[in-house]
C-alpha cells in the first residue's frame, strides 16, 4: 500500500492506494480516528458491486453502518439530491459525531462531500473513489459541490476528507468510456507538470485503458495523485498555482454545459478542451507550433464517443461565461509555454474562442 500525503497543516490527510485494499476499509480507517456512527453513501451501480465488501469490513471492525443509496448520474448532482441526503441523515438521527463514507465516482463523492461539509456545519468525510476520474481528481483536494443549470460545480465549498482510499482493482468493473474519461485527467497532470510522465502515458495509453498492465495503471494513478497533492498542498483554495489544474477545463466545462450533462463525460470534454488550449497556446502564446501539432495528434488518438462536429460554438462560449473560472467578466485560460510550464491568460478574445471551437469541430478522435 502506498501512502501519499496532502500537507494542509491541521487539515492534512493521506491518500492510500493499493490493489485489493477495499476489503480492509474498516481496519484502515481505525488509524484515522473515524467515529463509529457511519453513513455509507453509494450509487445504485456501485452498491451492487462493492457495498457489501465495504459494509462487511466496517461492521467487522466495530462500526455502526447506515446505508443510503444516492441517485446516479451528473443530472442528479443538484439541490434535490442534497435535500434527499439531508433528510435521510436527519431521519437516522445523525449528529456532529457521525461520519459520511462516500463510496462511488465523482458525482457521488462531490455531492456526499458537499453534504458532509454543510450538515451541522461539517461532519467527518471519508472518500472511497471507484472510478479512475475520482481516484486521481475529484476525491483529492477538497473541492465538493453540485451543479447549477447555468454551470458545472457552481455551488460548493472546500472541505477536506479524513482519508482517501484508492483501490485500482475496482477499475476492472468500470466501463471503457469511463476509463477514457479518467484518463483525460491523468494526461492533464502530465502535460501541466511532467514531460516524462506525459511521454509514458501517450506511449502506453492502450494498455492503461484496457487494464492489461496493472503496473502501468498503478503508476499512472499514483503519479497523478502525487502531482495533484503537491499542487493542492501549495495552494488549497485556488488562489494561484492550483489554477493550472484547470488546463483543458475552460472549453471543457463549456462543452459539458452547452451539450447537456452526460452527452460528453467530464474527461472527454477535458480532452477536447486540452486540444483547444494547446491550439491557442501555439496561436497566441509561446508554445512551439511543431510541439503543439504533435501533442494534439497524440491526444486525438484517444477514443471519445461524442461527435465534436456537432458543437455549437456560440452556445459553448455562452456557457464559458457562466463558469466559476471567469473573473471580473474575463474568461481565464491555462495555456502552455511548453509541456510542464504553464501560463494563465485572461486576454483571449471571444473571436479567438469561436475560431478555436470551429477548429475543434474538424478534429477526428480515436
Amino acid at each position: 500500500m502506498q501512502k501519499i500525503q496532502i500537507d494542509l497543516h491541521e487539515r492534512s490527510y493521506c491518500v492510500l492506494t493499493g490493489n485489493g485494499i477495499l476489503k480492509d476499509v474498516g481496519k484502515i480507517i481505525k488509524n484515522y480516528e473515524a467515529k463509529t456512527n457511519i453513513a455509507l453513501i453509494s450509487s445504485e451501480h456501485v452498491t451492487k458491486l462493492y457495498k457489501d465488501t465495504v459494509q462487511k469490513s466496517l461492521i467487522e471492525n466495530g462500526y455502526k453502518v447506515h446505508f443510503i443509496k444516492m441517485p446516479s448520474g451528473e443530472k442528479n448532482k443538484n439541490f434535490a439530491t442534497v435535500q434527499y441526503l439531508y433528510d435521510r441523515l436527519l431521519d437516522l438521527q445523525f449528529d456532529r459525531s457521525s461520519v459520511i463514507v462516500a463510496l462511488g465516482g465523482g458525482v457521488l463523492g462531490d455531492t456526499a462531500g458537499f453534504v458532509a461539509a454543510t450538515i451541522f456545519r461539517g461532519i467527518d468525510l471519508i472518500q472511497i473513489p471507484t472510478t479512475l476520474l475520482s481516484q486521481v481528481d475529484s476525491s483529492i483536494g477538497g473541492k465538493v459541490g453540485i451543479n447549477h443549470e447555468r454551470g458545472k460545480n457552481l455551488i460548493g465549498s472546500f472541505y477536506q476528507p479524513k482519508v482517501v482510499i484508492v483501490d485500482p482493482l475496482v477499475l476492472k468493473t468500470l466501463d471503457f468510456r469511463e476509463r477514457v474519461s479518467g484518463f483525460g485527467e491523468v494526461i492533464k497532470y502530465g502535460i501541466i507538470k511532467d514531460r516524462i510522465f506525459t511521454k509514458f502515458l501517450l506511449e502506453n495509453f492502450d494498455e492503461i485503458l484496457s487494464l492489461n498492465n496493472m503496473e502501468h495503471v498503478n503508476y499512472a494513478i499514483s503519479r497523478s495523485i502525487e502531482i495533484k497533492s503537491a499542487i493542492v498542498s501549495s495552494d488549497e483554495k485556488e488562489d494561484s498555482l492550483r489554477m493550472i489544474l484547470n488546463f483543458g477545463h475552460t472549453i471543457g466545462h463549456g462543452i459539458e454545459v452547452s451539450e447537456g450533462y452526460g452527452v460528453f463525460t467530464h474527461g472527454e470534454a477535458v480532452i477536447v478542451g486540452m486540444c483547444g488550449a494547446i491550439k491557442l497556446s501555439s496561436d497566441i502564446g509561446n508554445l512551439d507550433k511543431a510541439e503543439s501539432e504533435k501533442l494534439i495528434k497524440s491526444l486525438t488518438k484517444i477514443p471519445i464517443t461524442p461527435m465534436v462536429e456537432n458543437l455549437k460554438e456560440h452556445e459553448v462560449l455562452e456557457a464559458m461565461y457562466h463558469d466559476k473560472k471567469v473573473k471580473n467578466g474575463k474568461i481565464r485560460f491555462v495555456l502552455l509555454n511548453k509541456i510542464g510550464e504553464n501560463v494563465v491568460r485572461d486576454d483571449v478574445t471571444d473571436e479567438q474562442i469561436i475560431e478555436v471551437i470551429k477548429w475543434i469541430k474538424e478534429l477526428k478522435f480515436g
